[in-house]
């Protein structure tokens, strides 16, 4: 226990240093992790994330990214690794979790949007995006993940994502499983690419989108009544009426003057 609190101190330390934002959260947590042999943290922000993820650094500043904390640690033997997303609102947050979990195991819901799999446990939380991986899947590594994600979950005191200025009816918990959100055209190209055509031009959105049934459900909030505007004049929407056809098999509906759901 004691050499966990000196580690603790030296993280504490190092991550205030660069990462002012959210320099308690990861000391926090590993205060109450036992087993801690060793831990080592990396920081990096909107200029140097291309070092960490050249591939995807794109999409997460698409989405409103801040600061990148990865701590790779060593838990009772086992190689653990930690990496703790601050994006710039809980929206975004959800988003970037939205399309990254992948085949998420059943088991025990430590907050709103969970996803487990053997070898990864993934959380949305505030503006935190979490990922924790494992190196061999082992119920052992499975339930160590699971303990270090509860400490983190304790230790964010914001609200996780709120679906319900996208769908004011509310949205059940197996819906929301499913649901994507998607930021800017990376995420259109990935989430809705029947609408990526139309909607390139247009970057101040952000689009919630569910399934029922067979039907597709995309719910789209605009930064401003013009880009609203903008995309309806390229949908070649009639004036003259609340509803009309995009095409052969998907309608459009308007909500408010920046508020727009498709049905496809």
């Amino acid at each position: 226990m004691h050499f966990v609190r000196v580690l603790t101190t030296i993280l504490l330390i190092s991550i205030s240093l660069s990462g002012p934002a959210q320099s308690a959260l990861v000391p926090r947590a590993l205060s109450g992790m036992y087993g801690v042999q060793s831990a080592h943290n990396r920081i990096f922000t909107e200029t140097s994330l291309y070092g960490y993820i050249n591939g995807g650094a794109e999409l997460y500043l698409e989405y409103g990214f801040d600061t990148l904390i990865v701590t790779e640690m060593v838990v009772d033997g086992s190689d653990i690794k930690l990496e703790v997303y601050r994006m710039k609102d809980p929206e975004a947050a959800f988003g970037i979790f939205s399309v990254s979990r992948f085949r998420c195991n059943a088991g025990q819901k430590s907050t709103e949007h969970i996803c487990r799999s053997a070898y990864q446990f993934q959380f949305c939380k505030g503006p935190y995006y979490v990922s924790i991986i494992n190196d061999t899947g082992s119920e052992a590594d499975q339930q160590r993940s699971a303990a270090l994600a509860g400490l983190l979950i304790e230790n964010i005191i914001e609200p996780s994502f709120d679906p319900g200025r996208y769908f004011a009816e509310g949205i059940d918990e197996e819906t929301m499983r499913g649901a994507v959100l998607v930021r800017g055209p990376l995420g259109i190209f990935n989430g809705i690419p029947v609408l990526s055509d139309r909607l390139v031009s247009t970057v101040d959105f952000s689009a919630l989108m569910i399934t029922n049934g067979q039907d597709t459900i995309a719910s789209l909030l605009f930064d401003s009544e013009q880009s609203a505007r903008q995309f309806l004049g390229e949908c070649k929407f009639s004036k003259s009426s609340k509803t009309d056809a995009i095409s052969s098999d998907s309608t459009i509906s308007v909500i408010s003057p920046n508020h727009i759901i498709i049905t496809f």
